[in-house]
């Protein structure tokens, strides 16, 4: 892969210039802290950062100044990932505090090899409110062998007792001349030629990730030794609008088996479900000016604006989700899926009857189960992990505690489903447990119809 065979090695190859003049020249000049907060959006060069400055801690024949010789033990190791001192931690898949326990006891042995041990939690946002105050207490008191390097693309879910411990770094998003760089940079190392309008597009195509610019360019580059604006436009796959108005007519009616089988053809045939959700929006927001009379025209569906609201922002939330997902248009498709599985307004609340997609009546109004504010937190802390699972809880109400067990009610088989399986229920039952400790089990189960 491009983003992995041209990431950057040394500070001066960092495609970020800001983090280049602060972090790099700090580090190059020996001026370490024990923790680090490295923020931004993904593809922004968190973890290439990191890798860096493990390097510089660790190899052996760096002066004061000079950047790693990446031709030592140390560094091949890291660059290679066999590092037994340089240890990488997914915390979207580390949240417990058992981890953050097992991690602090291992932090206290000497490094095996290296000078330091270093410590990259990837998503750091995503440990659990009990996991950060096992951090904490490492971070409060780290041991002179190790260093600290957290990366988050959500920093505010953090608690500020562990960012104060840290010194933070706001990597943003990629510029477009960021972008550019590293694109030429990728293409001259491929041996392949490109229209500098096309570099341009390309840029913009990425939206400030730098791993999607080069996962772009990997793409072009496929039995091509040129690349023009004319290959940019294609692998952009632009909709025509009577192609938006005909899935956007499908979804609103709820036709989901249509809709999907519309998405199983135009992915198939290339195109990127990101430019459709973006024509979708663009439609959409065409909408509102419309019913708020800001601009004049033609209405083209009958949603009203509660409808179009919520529409949006699930297909604002699957735009974001594209870039890391398997399957590029999956969260599209379970956007379709859900808006088609959401009841009805009743007449009464503004909807026109026949009109699908509003966002049901939160039924915890009469429910004294749980505490309302406690469940809103809930589905709070479950989104960092899976916005589509947060959808899903917010179609069900809590309606028992069993001891140490929470029943929790939704309307559809499909929810039940989703929600039942090991890993999302695993999710539930952390999060839920974290904010109401007599809580270890919980079991989701299909409303009965009367």
């Amino acid at each position: 892969m491009f983003y992995n065979k041209y990431r950057p090695q040394t500070i001066s190859e960092l495609d970020n210039e800001r983090i280049k003049e602060t972090l790099g020249q700090a580090v190059l000049n020996n001026k370490f802290a024990s923790a680090y907060l490295l923020t931004g959006g993904r593809g922004t060069g968190k973890t290439t950062t990191a890798r860096i400055i493990a390097k510089l801690l660790n190899c052996p024949d760096r002066k004061v100044g000079e950047e790693p010789c990446d031709k030592c033990d140390s560094c091949k190791a890291i660059i290679g990932g066999s590092s037994l001192d340089v240890i990488e931690i997914d915390a979207a898949s580390n949240t417990s505090v058992e981890d953050v326990r097992d991690l602090r006891e291992k932090a206290k042995l000497a490094p095996s090899q290296s000078k330091y041990k270093v410590y990259i939690i990837d998503e750091v946002h995503m440990l659990s409110n009990s996991a950060f105050n096992a951090l904490l207490k490492i971070l409060e008191e780290p041991p002179k062998h190790v260093v600290f390097i957290l990366a988050t693309t959500d920093p505010q879910k953090m608690p500020p007792t562990v960012i104060s411990r840290c010194q933070r770094y706001d990597f943003g998003t990629a510029s477009t001349e960021e972008l550019k760089g590293a694109i030429k940079r990728a293409a001259r190392g491929e041996g392949v030629t490109i229209e500098p309008a096309a570099i341009g597009q390309l840029a913009q195509l990425a939206s400030g990730s730098l791993r999607d610019a080069h996962k772009l360019l990997e793409q072009l580059t496929v039995n091509r030794e040129q690349i023009t604006t004319e290959d940019v436009e294609k692998l952009r796959g632009l909709v025509n609008q009577t192609e938006v108005l005909e899935i956007l007519n499908l979804i609103v009616k709820k036709k989901t088996k249509e809709a999907l089988e519309w998405l199983e053809k135009y992915t198939l045939a290339g195109n990127r479900a990101r430019v459709l959700i973006e024509e979708l929006v663009a439609k959409l927001r065409g909408e509102v000016k419309i019913i708020y009379k800001v601009t004049d025209g033609k209405r083209t569906t009958e949603l009203d604006i509660h409808q179009i609201t919520n529409l949006l922002e699930r297909l604002e939330r699957a735009w974001a989700e594209c870039r890391d997902s398997v399957v590029e248009s999956l969260p599209l498709e379970l956007v379709v899926v859900e808006f088609g599985e959401t009841p009805s307004a009743p007449a009464d609340s503004g909807a026109t009857e026949g009109q699908g997609g509003a966002e049901e009546k939160s039924s915890l109004e009469d429910n004294d189960i749980v505490d309302k504010k406690i469940w809103a937190e809930v589905l709070e802390k479950v989104k960092p992990f899976n916005h589509s699972l947060t959808a899903f809880l917010k179609a069900g109400r809590p309606t028992a505690i069993k001891d140490d067990l929470l029943v929790v009610e939704v309307a559809y088989k499909f929810h039940l489903d989703k929600l039942s399986e090991d890993k999302n229920r695993r999710i539930v039952e952390q999060v839920a447990g974290d904010i109401m400790p007599n809580i270890k089990r919980v079991k989701f189960e299909l409303a009965k119809r009367g």
